[in-house]
């Protein structure tokens, strides 16, 4: 008889009413509860997370999900808007002060 057998065979001839008597129930529930997802990467892309992840002593998932939430907080859409105000910033550097974008 395997392990499991004899579990089951224990389960079937025990009454569990005294234990259930004692118990509570659990009905807190988790806010903001973790969902999985699937994330297609290249090979040489996941490679270099892992090699990242490695270096802080963190799972890959753990490092890409602290990255996507530094991106959050820092409220940075990466959309047109943000790259907008890359570019300007990058003007400013490269060219004059007193040339604006809008006297090219």
């Amino acid at each position: 008889m395997t392990k499991l057998d004899q579990i089951a065979a224990d389960a079937e001839s025990h009454d569990f009413a005294a234990e259930m008597a004692d118990a509570t129930w659990e009905d807190a529930t988790e806010e903001d509860p973790m969902v999985t997802t699937s994330l297609r990467l290249p090979k040489s892309l996941l490679d270099w997370v892992r090699e990242r992840a490695t270096e802080q002593h963190l799972r890959p998932s753990v490092l890409i999900r602290q990255w996507i939430e530094q991106r959050r907080d820092a409220g940075g859409s990466g959309g047109i808007e943000e790259l907008a105000m890359r570019m300007e910033r990058l003007e400013r550097a490269v060219f004059a002060e007193d040339v604006r974008p809008d006297q090219r």
